[in-house]
């Protein structure tokens, strides 16, 4: 017997859901959330359960409805999910930064391991996570990061005397 259960996630950016569905490999439907991933182990720390006289109309939000896997050990099978209104700020904050990680890994990977074009991973990204042409504020972005942790590493050396 399947005992998954959905729960609507409020969405702030619509590309908070592209990249949901990039990270757990759903292209349509509900995104199956499982704890293999990070953003996947926070998602389902912040679940709360209630009971049916509780729930809250999702009508006209903007959001996805994700599929939470039960467990053997899910001891919360007779009541309903949700996520608080401070659960979905601070999901949504962790969805940008987590969004922003993953890019950097990208170019990181496409560039250093893939021998790949920096620009052609920009692209990549900007039209797979974000939909649309972001390229230029993409690439300024990535540019001024990366020039911040070239200055902290070349300060680091030199504060402690590394050769």
């Amino acid at each position: 017997m399947n005992e998954d259960r959905l729960i609507f996630l409020p969405l702030r950016k619509k590309y908070h859901e592209n990249f949901l569905r990039f990270v757990f490999d759903a292209p349509e439907g509900p995104v199956t959330i499982n704890r293999n991933e990070e953003v996947g182990k926070y998602l389902h720390s912040r679940v709360r359960y209630c009971d049916p006289s509780q729930i809250r109309s999702t009508d006209g939000e903007a959001g996805v409805w994700l599929v939470m896997p039960s467990t053997p050990t899910d001891l919360s099978r007779n009541h309903y999910l949700y996520y608080s209104a401070d659960d979905i700020a601070r999901i949504n904050d962790y969805i940008e930064s987590s969004a922003y990680l993953e890019f950097r890994l990208m170019v990181q990977a496409g560039v250093h391991d893939l021998k790949m074009n920096r620009k052609l991973i920009i692209e990549i990204f900007s039209d797979l996570i974000l939909g649309t042409d972001k390229f230029e504020a993409l690439k300024k972005d990535e540019y001024r990061k990366r020039k911040k942790i070239h200055s902290f590493i070349r300060r680091s050396i030199n504060d402690f005397n590394y050769k």
